[in-house]
């Protein structure tokens, strides 16, 4: 697929020459655009084949069409979708191609008529390829390539900033326009281990308090990247303390600033401390705040309620416990925040020392009853210090015959 080639820098910069590019000089629907108009790559494709990164999808502006006359020409080439009419977007694929859907835009400015991430007017006509740049929302972002001519369109020094590990705000109305930038910015901070630049991060403080306009689900598909992209949660956190965006979420800093500790964290693990450091309940935050999926925030309320209790436990009844809660969110086996005891008992359990889950031992509630006369409320008892018993290794949980065997000793 062509947004995995990586892009090759020469000519300081000034240029480059890409397999992508090559590839799509040669593309039908690209020959048939360009007869009209300028072509360019743009946004996270160019930032990201500028720092090694592969890329998931191919972003093009297209310079002197409206979007409609897009649209036209597209269309005798393959399928055209308009995502987002006021956006002016279009999802373009060219017949027989399987790949991601191309994004294909044409240059825009954004009229601020309101509050939130659709409260403004776009304005596409007559409105060019560096405009549209300006009104992106970092110097590392507003990037564009011309797909003929190799030129780099970059007015703001992104290429500079990507060099230097420095996220800065293309203009300084970027947090007041879409206050997620924020966000964002702790984003890119966190997964591209870079610095916020002094007077960017001085506009970030300024409009934290703002967050509390962006909807549930842009701020929870935010902090998701950060981890599904493998940020650093450490960074993440760091940002959003220097940022005062931890008061914008929670109206109030966090309760501490040490996050020493705290990198490289799991989902569940990054929302728990999330809601810890902002003093508010992990579940409640996740499923109601934010909106999240059932199965995280059921993992979160079993980890709240069980959490504080663990390293008190005798070792039989921690193992327990672990494994009652395993039996409800299996996605606890990746908890990172665990204390060493329990990381050991689920290294245990994953290595097959002892059982993990009901159905481990060769002996269910069907065999009990075969063998044994006892009614259904005792077998469900008998079931429960079989597995209590296996999970300190008091027998061969693994042998169906010694398990019976010991079963029988307990019953009788």
């Amino acid at each position: 697929m062509l947004g995995f080639f990586i892009i090759f820098v020469y000519q300081n910069n000034k240029n480059m020459t890409t397999p992508i590019i090559d590839n799509l000089k040669k593309e039908p629907w690209i020959i048939g655009l360009h007869k009209y108009t300028n072509i360019y790559i743009v946004g996270g494709c160019v930032r990201d084949s500028l720092m090694n990164q592969s890329m998931k999808d191919i972003d093009l502006i297209v310079e002197g069409l409206s979007l409609n006359g897009v649209k036209d020409i597209l269309n005798s080439y393959g399928n055209v979708d308009i995502v987002g009419q006021s956006f002016s977007v279009l999802k373009f694929k060219p017949i027989g191609y399987n790949g991601e859907a191309y994004d294909i835009a044409v240059p825009r400015i954004d009229i601020k008529t309101g509050d939130g991430h659709k409260g403004f007017e776009v304005k596409t006509e007559g409105i060019g390829v560096l405009e549209d740049l300006k009104r992106r929302d970092f110097t590392i972002n507003s990037i564009a390539i011309n797909i003929f001519t190799n030129e780099i369109l970059d007015p703001f020094n992104g290429v500079e900033d990507i060099k230097n590990k420095i996220i800065r705000a293309t203009d300084p109305s970027a947090f007041i326009e879409d206050p997620l930038r924020i966000l964002r910015a702790v984003q890119f901070a966190s997964r591209f281990r870079m610095n916020i630049e002094p007077t960017t991060l001085s506009l970030m403080k300024s409009h934290s308090h703002l967050i509390i306009k962006i909807s549930s689900e842009r701020i929870l598909s935010e902090f998701d990247k950060i981890i599904l992209k493998k940020g650093s949660t450490k960074i993440a956190f760091q940002v959003m303390w220097d940022s005062d965006l931890d008061k914008g979420l929670f109206f109030k800093k966090f309760i501490n600033n040490d996050f020493t500790f705290l990198d490289n964290l799991d989902k569940v693990s990054f929302y728990y401390v999330l809601a810890n450091l902002g003093n508010v309940n992990p579940y409640d935050f996740y499923k109601f705040n934010l909106k999240g999926d059932y199965h995280t925030a059921k993992a979160l309320m079993l980890l709240d309620k069980n959490f504080d209790k663990l390293n008190y436990l005798s070792e039989e009844d921690l193992r327990w416990t672990i494994f009652k809660m395993l039996k409800v969110s299996t996605i606890l086996l990746n908890v990172k925040i665990f204390p060493p005891k329990v990381i050991e008992v689920i290294k245990l359990m994953k290595t097959k020392v002892i059982p993990m889950q009901f159905g481990d031992i060769p002996v269910n509630g069907n065999d009990i009853i075969s063998l044994f006369d006892v009614s259904d409320i005792r077998v469900g008892q008998i079931i429960n210090q079989m597995y209590k018993d296996a999970l300190m290794v008091k027998f061969n949980w693994k042998n169906k015959e010694k398990t019976i065997l010991y079963i029988k000793k307990f019953i009788y």
